[in-house]
């Protein structure tokens, strides 16, 4: 006779013919082994689901007699109506709100009070066993700014913030940095002017967001004057500025740009009547993503096994680049921490640094002397 397996239960039957039980937990979403005897597993899913209802039950109850402070009831009358009041970017606002919509999902009818850092874990642990490391380090992030929040506002007392004892999930970034070679590779690809000159702005400026780079106006004064979308954070750069390594200058760029003879104030703009977009508009960011993707595809550049380089790396390789001139690369990229221009200056192990036997300096000129196979000392 077949066995009626109840709601909720799952299996599976392994190599040798053995048939193995599992459920999934009401609450984290995580997969648990229940074993292979199926009356004890129907047992344990019974007695996980009572013990979830009871639990579900009594959050409904203190939610309809109001003698629970849940989650849900928390986001809806102090932490949302503080985004909305709080000076912050669109797309930051946006993103707290996504992430507290989500949260809700998970923790709404569960007192504030109970929602603890060990259902906080597993609830990041379900995200990083998908490779979903970067979203459980926003979740852990977003919940640390709720619980803040409701310290501040007297649901909870000072110094219990369970989000901030769980561990930060690890990131590792796996988009390739995008080298020299391979730039002059992806621009002698180029066959439409401005598609030159968007690849030209992005390393001689430093700027290679392509919010910024769809942005960016005529000079004044003999300046290039940007302001970050991200950040907000302004840069003027004198069209003087060379990249050495290239042999190109800002200023020759700049002029390159205004010998369409269009009116338009913007340096990368439409030359005739596409679609939607008008002669003199602006180039779309998406426009510039997508033409930077075909172009290295074109090249045919080999990413190895990481993620392909984006328009954005050549931000990173700038730096880089600049940073050998001894370039205050800080300023250039507009950045207000050291730390952070530190972070475009790794390779991510996609270069290579060659010993040069020929050097002069005091610290290598020893290693010229020549090798007489005696051990040093």
């Amino acid at each position: 006779m077949k066995k009626r397996k109840p709601q909720g239960l799952h299996s599976f039957k392994a190599a040798n013919g053995t048939v193995y039980y599992t459920c999934l937990h009401p609450e984290t979403g995580k997969r648990h082994s229940l074993g292979k005897d199926f009356v004890i597993a129907c047992k344990v899913l019974h007695s996980l689901q009572a013990q979830y209802r009871t639990d579900r039950e009594q959050q409904i109850l203190n939610r309809i007699n109001g003698s629970g402070k849940t989650f849900a009831t928390f986001i809806e009358t102090k932490y949302l109506p503080m985004i909305e009041a709080t000076d912050m970017k669109p797309s930051t606002r946006k993103g707290r709100k996504h992430y507290a919509k989500l949260l809700v999902k998970q923790f709404g009818e569960k007192p504030l009070t109970e929602v603890s850092t060990r259902l906080i874990s597993e609830f990041m642990d379900g995200y990083v066993e998908r490779g979903k490391a970067r979203t459980a380090q926003s979740i852990r992030n977003s919940l640390s700014d709720i619980f803040t929040e409701a310290i501040s506002t007297g649901w909870m007392e000072a110094n219990n913030n369970p989000a901030k004892l769980t561990r930060s999930p690890k990131v590792r970034t796996q988009r390739a940095r995008l080298t020299l070679e391979q730039f002059k590779l992806i621009y002698a690809q180029a066959t439409e002017e401005w598609e030159k000159r968007m690849l030209e702005l992005a390393i001689l400026t430093s700027h290679a967001g392509t919010a910024d780079l769809s942005t960016l106006q005529k000079p004044k004064d003999g300046f290039l004057w940007i302001r970050r979308t991200k950040t907000g954070e302004g840069v003027k750069i004198p069209l003087e500025l060379t990249l050495e390594r290239l042999g190109w200058n800002l200023g020759d760029t700049v002029q390159k740009c205004a010998s369409t003879k269009i009116l338009s104030p913007y340096l990368l703009h439409h030359i005739r009547d596409i679609g939607g977009a008008k002669r003199g508009h602006k180039i779309s960011p998406r426009l510039l993503t997508d033409t930077f993707k075909a172009l290295a595809i074109k090249a045919g550049i080999d990413w190895g096994d990481k993620k392909p380089g984006t328009l954005y790396e050549v931000r990173s390789l700038s730096e880089r680049l600049y940073g050998e001139q001894g370039i205050n690369t800080q300023t250039l990229l507009a950045h207000k921490s050291a730390k952070s221009t530190e972070r475009y200056h790794d390779t991510r192990g996609d270069d290579w640094h060659t010993l040069n036997l020929k050097s002069t300096s005091p610290d290598t000129k020893d290693l010229q002397k020549p090798y007489n196979g005696k051990p040093i000392d």
